[in-house]
């Protein structure tokens, strides 16, 4: 993120009067992800991460449409190596369009980008299990008809 921009969201904060913010994790080309806890189903004990949509695409009635779509898609896809979305939510904000959120289930870890950080290359017998999880998971998706646009 840039240094002059500030997360929506802050660490303790209720969002969509359903989930407790635990931290932000990152922001991409959608919007920001936080890790936050599920309020209504405190027995799990499990979080989730929230997807926040950018305003320019939440105001765009045909893209959340397409967005709601992908969702619906994306809900067809059970694989072990493919991360479950489960809604889209609404957190509204006083005198301001409402935030729409993905929510998804949490997958707690490194990302790659952080491991070759820290690691460097990776030697090809570290590299190619994981882009055959990769690869099984994208394969599942095009089996039921997702079509993923930034792999």
């Amino acid at each position: 993120m840039a240094a002059s921009m500030t997360p929506v969201f802050s660490d303790g904060q209720i969002v969509a009067g359903r989930y407790r913010i635990v931290r932000y994790l990152s922001c991409g080309g959608m919007g920001e992800v936080y890790e936050a806890e599920d309020l209504d189903l405190p027995e799990m004990k499990e979080h989730v991460a929230l997807k926040t949509l950018l305003p320019s695409i939440a105001s765009d009635q045909g893209m959340v449409a397409r967005f709601k779509q992908e969702i619906a898609l994306s809900r067809k896809v059970q694989h072990p190596n493919v991360c479950g979305t489960f809604d889209l939510s609404r957190h509204d904000v006083a005198g301001s369009n409402p935030i729409l959120i993905l929510t998804m289930r949490f997958l707690p870890g490194e990302t790659l980008a952080a491991r070759l950080e820290r690691d460097g290359r990776m030697p090809p017998t570290q590299a190619l299990p994981l882009l055959e999880q990769m690869a099984d998971g994208l394969d599942a998706a095009h089996r039921a008809g997702v079509i993923h646009r930034d792999f």
